[in-house]
């Protein structure tokens, strides 16, 4: 929103009554002294990220902000680095906040979120976010108007890229993409930056036209508008926010363990492609059913080895983020369990099922992110767990 050079307290006590005026989320000190006029002040007003070149004299100053920050419980984190990467990785992390905090997600269905729709309305509303709830039979609607012929486009377009079908017929395919289309125009109307649905349940009652497998794996790729199943408005959140950070969509899934192997085995029916990038070339994929039914359509990605890899996921309500690292060794494949399997090396998979934090879903990124989302925690004031098992 601007800048200024600050050289002596009355600038400083100038600066103080323009902060905070224009909407800003967050204030970044670029640190250029050995000292710094009033900066508890500033920095209690806005979350705060201090940079400082180590060469520049900033480095006893930096000191000082890093005592304010930690004991005085002010929202920010410090980058002390000679490297502009670190910089950028920086301003990529206001970013994700930036999208927390104005975060507007659709939820579909009836029954969703029943039991905690109101501490989630709550809890995303104190980031600043929005929840959008709406039934069914909004969707069928849109779903119905979709051109029929652009459908049979894509679905000819995805299935010429595939490396194999092994279920579905075309007009199962079909059926798929033009769900695909119906959410996208459906979040373009709400104005919204991501949309989960009560998959399992809406398609159990023939509420829901087709599984969204296929359309979530689409719009992820896109990068516009991310997804997640089965209203998990934690994983959705993680997702937004880790398309800044990342540039890249997300894997929600759910681990088997394999304690034989010390393994985390992710597993799910929905995976977007893209998982380098948006802009990055695409994992292969075959065409399957959804697993649990044999019914719809998903893609089955087959992820590469070798990979580190970074599972994750923010929770609003409990005000923390769990995080996990490992390495990615490749896709199973294997007809128990959902389509996509994604199998991560742990430190030790008995731990990690022994003491799991939380629910089932967890969301796996492709790299290491684990410097962005200590930062991002300590950015939006949220406690990080390493979850015990995991590769520290």
């Amino acid at each position: 929103m601007g800048g200024n050079l600050v050289k002596n307290s009355e600038e400083a006590e100038e600066l103080l009554k323009e902060i905070g005026q224009e909407g800003e989320v967050c204030s970044v000190i670029f640190h250029l002294s050995s000292g710094w006029h009033d900066s508890l002040k500033i920095m209690e007003k806005l979350p705060t990220v201090v940079i400082c070149d180590p060469f520049l004299w900033g480095y006893a100053g930096m000191t000082v902000h890093s005592v304010n920050l930690r004991k005085r419980n002010v929202r920010g984190f410090i980058v002390s680095s000679s490297k502009w990467s670190d910089v950028f990785k920086a301003f990529r992390v206001i970013k994700a906040y930036d999208s927390l905090c104005n975060a507007k997600i659709l939820v579909i269905g009836k029954h969703v979120l029943s039991a905690r729709r109101e501490a989630y309305e709550k809890a995303v509303k104190r980031m600043g976010g929005e929840i959008k709830f709406i039934d069914f039979s909004k969707l069928r609607e849109a779903f119905q108007k979709i051109d029929v012929q652009k459908a049979e486009r894509t679905a000819d377009d995805l299935i010429a890229e595939a490396n194999k079908i092994v279920e579905p017929s075309r007009k199962e395919i079909v059926k798929s993409v033009r769900l695909y289309y119906a959410l996208k125009n459906l979040c373009s109307k709400y104005g919204v930056s991501g949309v989960t649905i009560d998959c399992l349940g809406g398609f159990y009652r023939g509420e829901l036209p087709a599984y969204p497998c296929v359309a979530f794996a689409l719009l992820d790729n896109e990068g516009e508008i991310m997804t997640a199943c089965e209203c998990d408005v934690d994983s959705l959140l993680t997702k937004i926010a880790m398309k800044e950070i990342a540039e890249r969509p997300g894997f929600i899934s759910e681990p088997a363990m394999d304690t034989s192997r010390d393994v985390a085995i992710y597993s799910h029916c929905v995976s977007a492609t893209r998982m380098y990038g948006f802009s990055r070339p695409p994992e292969k994929y075959w065409i399957r059913s959804h697993a649990e039914d044999n019914k719809g359509v998903c893609l089955q990605v087959l992820f590469k080895g070798a990979i580190p890899v970074t599972v994750t996921k923010l929770i609003p309500v409990e005000k923390r983020i769990l995080l996990l690292k490992g390495e990615l060794m490749g896709h199973e494949e294997a007809e128990g369990g959902c389509r996509n399997k994604a199998v991560v090396k742990v430190a030790d998979a008995q731990t990690l099922i022994d003491e799991w934090q939380h629910n089932w879903h967890r969301v796996l990124f492709y790299g290491d992110w684990t410097k962005e989302l200590k930062w991002l925690s300590r950015l939006i004031g949220f406690s990080l767990c390493m979850e015990p098992g995991g590769d520290t």
